[in-house]
């Protein structure tokens, strides 16, 4: 008997990943990492997913919990953003990807309690004055001590700068003419902080189609990236500190989502077709590599000694019957959310990867010809040595 969706995932699911459980004691004595994942979904809730990393095993990935953690439905409140505050390890900042019809046609933004599941705050801001499209709304973000600062894929994009104590936009920032520009059309603005909070990270699609066009076109292959100083931002002000241009495929590399290595170096940015790795301070690409034809990258976070990124991956999970598995029609895949796991010194992906999405959408909701496709985002981790630490000082 098929649960029904408004409750389908309201518990944490029995016997999640058996296999991956029982490579757990395989794993005890290996190089491992542990922690809480929160990835992002178009249903409006985070995937919550306690897992560990052993780099040695064939999944190097092993989940051993998966739950969900509501924000609201997918119609009023789908997410693609994960941002967990500096310092309260136990609050999840977010801000929604479409409009709310309901909410005359405003996004929703707020916060929520990790501790309990709950939303602490909801509240609502309108679409600012001279955005042509709205078809793809916030998508990455960035934070200071502060501040959260969600950043648009509207067209023109925009960051917005909310103050954490009350939840108050205190600006609303665009960068047409500010110098973190690229005087071209543009698909989709994502951005992120860097470990110190002191500079936040821009990176804008060049388009085939020119700014005035509300049409979004196609991405030409060029990620412009701008390093901005972020208590400028703070102020409502745009300061460029250094620009880079990272290469890619034309229609297939937008960047979307990215982090800094914890020390700073680096910085992981996960661009659809190619996952890229950058150096922090020259902003040049150190690795560009590509995904398989059926996945796409959409968030990447290093592990904490920065030795390994996490990566998100939209997944095309091939259904029983399928003519050509590496050219899958319409109707003979299904979306899966996966993570699979980077090594930075090897410059490859290591093992097979782990889903975080489908598993659980089949067994709560089956798997008939209605199933919905399992649509994850970004990520933000809490790691168990971090919160170990935390706790002590």
């Amino acid at each position: 008997m098929r649960i029904s969706r408004s409750i389908w995932f309201k518990t944490i699911v029995a016997g999640a990943m058996t296999a991956g459980l029982i490579g757990l004691t395989a794993a005890a004595d290996a190089e491992n990492y542990a922690g809480t994942a929160y990835v992002a979904g178009m249903g409006g809730h985070f995937a919550k997913a306690v897992f560990k990393i052993d780099p040695r095993a064939e999944t190097p990935i092993i989940i051993g919990e998966l739950d969900k953690i509501d924000v609201g439905d997918g119609e009023t409140h789908p997410i693609h953003d994960a941002r967990i505050d500096n310092k309260d390890r136990n609050t999840i900042y977010w801000a929604t990807y479409k409009p709310d019809s309901a909410a005359k046609n405003s996004y929703h933004y707020g916060k929520t309690n990790l501790k309990t599941g709950k939303v602490a705050v909801d509240k609502t801001f309108p679409v600012p004055a001279g955005i042509l499209s709205t078809k793809a709304g916030y998508c990455a973000s960035a934070q200071t001590p502060n501040y959260f600062m969600p950043i648009s894929m509207n067209k023109p994009g925009y960051l917005t700068v909310i103050a954490k104590k009350d939840m108050s936009v205190k600006h609303n920032i665009l960068f047409e003419g500010t110098g973190a520009d690229i005087k071209k059309g543009y698909k989709y603005m994502h951005g992120t902080n860097s470990p110190d909070m002191k500079e936040v990270l821009l990176t804008v699609n060049e388009a085939d189609v020119a700014q005035n066009n509300k049409e979004l076109g196609e991405g030409v292959g060029k990620m412009h990236m701008f390093a901005l100083d972020a208590k400028s931002l703070e102020q409502g002000k745009v300061k460029v500190l250094r620009k880079g241009i990272a290469d890619g495929n034309a229609k297939k590399t937008i960047s979307f989502r990215q982090y800094y290595s914890p020390d700073g170096k680096l910085i992981a940015n996960a661009t659809g077709d190619i996952l890229f790795v950058v150096d922090a301070k020259t902003l040049k690409v150190l690795d560009a590599q590509a995904m398989p034809k059926l996945e796409e990258n959409h968030d990447a976070i290093f592990t904490p000694d920065g030795k390994y990124v996490v990566a998100t991956s939209r997944t095309k999970a091939i259904l029983p019957g399928c003519e050509d598995p590496a050219n899958p029609k319409d109707g003979e895949w299904r979306m899966d959310g996966q993570l699979k796991l980077y090594d930075v010194a090897a410059k490859k992906f290591i093992g097979k990867p782990t889903s975080t999405c489908l598993r659980c959408h089949d067994e709560m909701l089956g798997t008939g010809d209605d199933a919905p496709h399992a649509i994850l985002c970004g990520i933000d981790v809490n790691w168990a040595k971090a919160a170990k630490a935390a706790k002590k000082k």
